[in-house]
């Protein structure tokens, strides 16, 4: 009854019996109406209005998250996906001598007929030895008058190293063109893309694969890719040293943190030389055992280094 209009009411009371009630019933009677006509009616139920809440609870949920988010980008913007491309593969292939024979065959490294590099044995990180003296070779129609660019793009960051740039001088070993320069030391590990450009005409680009940097203790540099150093017997290693007045045989200790077990190796003299900016350079020769992988301190020449000694992974 609390559903119906006034009318209705008045209605449904006109079919009531045609005899008097009692005091009490028309108490009751009277109270039943006086509350259908003070109830309120409920509100319909607001879709839009929970809507917009329910976007309103949402934006403030994600809001601090887009926040960081943006902020960390911009403060690592190389932290994102890579966007650059890996170069074409290159190959070793042979040259050929004056009399035809071929040579280079496990040095000449590149794009058959396009552009090739006497490569060394590892491309080594911050490591100017192995880039000291780089032979490039050309083939094609180019303006030789113009120098030949080298660059570099590492492919998981996108940083670009200019390497090198160099006069072009007369086809040799079958080849157009050819050219001796120094490369910049790459500053990195990883997968990097040669890039040759003569003048503004680009010649070709493949990739390589620089290694970790060598070993360094103190002034003392292992010559051993840290990304090589496993477990084993090591028999004809070399240890270069900066400095003037060196010994003849220097040792080299090897302490293993987890069990505290000491080894010495002796190295001897084989060498010494001056660098381009006028280093002194002694270089040792020997051998060195290391039993399992773990964290180890090298020392030389009491100066030492935390090394870590790693497992051999797959295609190691």
């Amino acid at each position: 009854m609390s559903n119906l209009s006034d009318k209705e009411l008045l209605e449904m009371m006109a079919d009531f019996p045609k005899h008097e009630l009692s005091t009490k019933q028309r108490t009751d009677m009277l109270k039943r109406i006086s509350e259908a006509g003070t109830i309120k009616p409920r509100k319909p139920f607001n879709i839009q209005r929970l809507g917009a809440m329910a976007a309103l609870f949402i934006l403030a949920l994600i809001a601090p998250i887009f926040y960081f988010t943006n902020t960390a980008e911009e403060k690592n913007p190389g932290s994102g996906s890579s966007v650059i491309t890996k170069a074409q593969e290159g190959d070793y292939f042979a040259l050929k001598n004056e009399e035809g024979k071929p040579i280079y065959a496990g040095s000449n490294f590149g794009i058959t007929n396009k552009v090739s590099l006497l490569a060394p044995q590892d491309w080594i990180a911050k490591d100017k030895g192995t880039v000291a003296k780089m032979m490039i070779f050309l083939w094609g129609n180019y303006d030789y008058s113009k120098s030949l660019k080298v660059d570099a793009v590492h492919v998981k960051t996108g940083v670009k190293e200019h390497l090198a740039e160099t006069p072009l001088s007369g086809g040799i070993y079958g080849t157009d063109a050819h050219t001796v320069t120094t490369f910049k030391p790459l500053p990195f590990s990883g997968v990097w893309n040669l890039q040759f450009t003569v003048g503004d005409k680009k010649v070709g680009a493949f990739s390589i694969y620089v290694k970790e940097p060598y070993i360094t203790i103190g002034k003392s540099t292992l010559m051993i890719s840290a990304e090589d150093l496993y477990a084993g017997f090591y028999e004809h290693e070399f240890i270069e040293v900066e400095g003037s007045n060196l010994p003849d045989e220097i040792e080299l200790e090897i302490f293993q943190l987890e069990t505290a077990e000491e080894s010495k190796f002796t190295f001897k003299k084989v060498a010494d030389y001056t660098t381009t900016d006028g280093k002194h350079i002694t270089e040792y020769g020997g051998g060195f055992t290391i039993k399992k992988s773990g964290k180890y301190r090298f020392t030389i020449l009491q100066q030492s280094e935390a090394v870590e000694v790693r497992k051999p992974v797959d295609g190691k």
